[in-house]
């Protein structure tokens, strides 16, 4: 009889503990920051037609400071998918995946991450929200290319990275009380 009230007793407490979910989904975006597919989905196919969303790699977004992503709203995310601005990205190191960035068409990968500590489930601030925005992150590749121009009869190199598309995770965790 005491086993069964200490197992009951516990039950009863391991269901009152918050529980944590995460709410993450993974995309393909083009060389224009358009996201092409969501969860492995067709790109000539797409989910959402007619709203696929998009990503800002920039570091300013409409005036505001932060990098931002447009999720289709069917996804469940906060403020109906439309998350700017978050935090500038953090880019990590360049990999060159082709050649070392001194010739034109080498090509390199680079990996960033941000936070959206303003969005939230209910007024409240990102410690105290039981839904909020974690962030996204990406792996975007370019295309180092060369823009020569000449001055007094001699070329020189104007090397700029070209975005060439992507792909990312966006999360959500809702934190049930």
């Amino acid at each position: 009889m005491k086993a069964r009230t200490v197992i009951l007793t516990l039950g009863l407490l391991l269901f009152c503990l918050p529980v944590k979910a995460q709410l993450s989904d993974t995309f393909v975006f083009d060389k224009n920051q358009a996201i092409t597919s969501w969860d492995g989905s067709d790109p000539a196919n797409p989910p959402y037609p007619n709203a696929m969303g998009s990503v800002s790699l920039k570091t300013s977004f409409g005036g505001s400071y932060g990098s931002a992503i447009d999720v289709p709203f069917e996804l469940g995310y906060l403020n109906n998918g439309f998350l700017a601005p978050c935090d500038p990205l953090v880019w990590q190191p360049k990999v060159w995946t082709t050649g070392d960035g001194t010739h034109d068409g080498d090509t390199f990968s680079q990996s960033g991450s941000t936070t959206c500590p303003y969005f939230t489930g209910e007024w409240g601030t990102y410690q105290n929200s039981d839904n909020r925005l974690d962030g996204f992150s990406v792996i975007a590749n370019y295309r180092h290319t060369d823009f020569p121009y000449y001055y007094h009869g001699r070329k020189y190199d104007n090397f700029r990275d070209i975005l060439q598309g992507g792909t990312g995770t966006v999360t959500d965790t809702i934190i049930n009380q």
